[in-house]
């Protein structure tokens, strides 16, 4: 019976392509691949920083560009004796003890917030496995199967994750603390003092976030693309998930070097250029909208208040639209190109991981359901007797 042969970094870029189209437009239906894509997004953490992000800092600009007045932010003090004053009086007494008592409370939120978070993004990453694998186009289904196997994952990135903030606080904690230590000493200075020291003072950590950055976009990638499929396919332990990869790695180190650089490359290349489509279809929509809105703006405004309020909803609605088209457009860029990864690491670690192959393809048995009677027994010549009963 045929099996799937070992495939190259290189290689398993076709088969990829194919399964992503395979798993999301085969047949397109507009609906379906919106699901697919908003499933896939869910398991990518830059997804998260575009939809969030973007929009409070665009609020955060347009909230300062409002309440900013010359002199109004103010690093020192005016009396230097206000801040340990205050922060004496809230230390003590009733107030004190309310404000630490809401602390905790916000605090006790924030890590319910975050586990419950954390546990739906690692049962989505099942659930992708599981439709790019198995290809039967119920997400719901998908979600069902992965429980048990979710909370070993989860327990998995979470050990990763504390281990990463740890390498963070001894890494950028001593450059963090002598930042703050030349904001205060430049804020003491007034608004005339030299921001040269300010800048190299946070040079390093810029240095260090980007290279941490770096470090966590590969462990997650072990942790998805060869440490979640054991424990999906086979139901593996930790520990038998992580020695096979260790395996893996001490076999074809080079291999999977090469794909870890050709999945960022390529993932990269695609999402760019899927961007790119995105912001000019968004830009001819937003010269559009504006043309309509100067030309609604002169027929309206001069109306009277009615009109005004007409053309004030009008212009909300289409920036709701606009606004919509630009999550709809995300959610299909994230989504694709989390189902392209997802499919590209699926066919280079199943090149190499027979049960993971075998699923994505399955093996050519030809013969199954033929029986091979066995030879007959010679018959005896016709100058000898014949055989005793």
């Amino acid at each position: 019976m045929a099996r799937m042969k070992k495939l190259s970094a290189a290689d398993a870029l076709g088969p990829a392509f194919r399964r992503t189209r395979e798993v999301m437009a085969a047949p397109f239906r507009l609906g379906f691949f919106l699901k697919i894509a908003l499933v896939a997004a869910l398991t990518q953490p830059g997804f998260y920083s575009v939809i969030f992000s973007y929009p409070l800092q665009g609020a955060q600009m347009a909230g300062g560009a409002a309440i900013r007045r010359p002199g109004h932010f103010n690093f020192a003090p005016a009396d230097p004796t206000s801040i340990p004053l205050g922060v004496g009086a809230m230390a003590g007494g009733p107030r004190g003890a309310a404000v630490f008592i809401v602390f905790a409370i916000v605090l006790l939120i924030g890590l319910l917030v975050w586990a419950l978070s954390g546990y739906v993004f690692c049962r989505l990453r099942f659930t992708l496995f599981d439709l790019v694998v198995y290809r039967q186009r119920r997400v719901r289904q998908a979600w069902a199967k992965y429980g048990r196997q979710t909370w070993r994952y989860f327990g998995v990135v979470l050990l990763a994750s504390l281990a990463f903030l740890i390498l963070l606080a001894v890494t950028a904690g001593p450059f963090f603390v002598q930042m703050l230590k030349t904001a205060i000493r430049i804020g003491a200075q007034g608004s005339n003092a030299n921001p040269m020291p300010m800048l190299g003072s946070m040079l390093p950590l810029i240095g260090i976030g980007l290279l941490l950055g770096l470090v966590w976009m590969v462990v997650d990638a072990i942790l998805q693309d060869f440490v979640l499929p054991p424990i999906a396919v086979e139901d593996a332990s930790i520990e038998g998930a992580f020695g096979r990869f260790t395996a893996l790695l001490r076999a074809d180190f080079g291999s999977v070097v090469g794909f870890l650089l050709l999945r960022f490359i390529v993932a990269l290349g695609i999402s760019w250029m899927l961007m790119i489509v995105v912001f000019i279809g968004l830009a001819v929509g937003g010269m559009a909208g504006l043309a309509v809105g100067f030309g609604l703006y002169s027929a309206m405004w001069h109306g009277g208040i009615g009109m005004q309020a007409v053309f004030i909803a009008i212009v909300a609605g289409m920036a709701l639209v606009l606004l919509a088209i630009y999550l709809v457009a995300i959610v299909a860029v994230y989504g694709t190109t989390a189902v392209f990864k997802q499919s590209y690491a699926a066919y280079f670690f199943g090149s190499r991981y027979r049960e993971l192959g075998d699923l994505l393809e399955p093996p050519n048995d030809d013969l199954v359901g033929v029986r091979i009677e066995p030879p007959l027994t010679p018959l005896p010549s016709l100058n000898e007797p014949p055989p005793v009963w």
